[in-house]
């Protein structure tokens, strides 16, 4: 757990430097202000999935302004949430494949919570 936590700051770290560099201060503002703010939703990750809708876009921080161009996630690609801030949700979406690691914000909007039953996942 503490690993993941440590990437995820570390990926989000770098995403605000890159927002800085590109001249996008809102940005780093908004995340600075997240970090502090944020609720954290439990001491073990929570499962989310994404719903109905189309595609979700990564944003560097919690605002719409800091929109990740070409990094999203798509309806049923499952997400550990980290932590809740306004409208948006941190997480980090592994890929089942690769086991790459994706982190950033997401709208909550568009995240189901997910349950345990029998052995198997379902969305709720």
């Amino acid at each position: 757990m503490k690993l993941i936590q440590t990437v995820l700051f570390l990926v989000l770290t770098a995403v605000t430097v890159s927002a800085q560099a590109n001249g996008n201060a809102w940005c780093a503002d908004a995340f600075e202000t997240a970090q502090q703010e944020k609720s954290t939703t439990a001491a073990t990750p929570a499962l989310r999935v994404v719903n109905a809708g189309g595609r979700v876009y990564f944003h560097s921080a919690p605002d719409e302004r800091c929109r990740l161009k070409g990094v999203f996630v798509v309806p049923n690609d499952r997400l550990e949430v980290f932590a809740d801030h306004g409208a948006y949700t941190e997480v980090i979406y592994w890929h089942p494949v690769t086991g790459a690691g994706t982190a950033g914000w997401v709208p909550s909007a568009r995240l189901a919570e997910m349950r345990q039953m029998l052995g198997y996942t379902t969305a709720r």
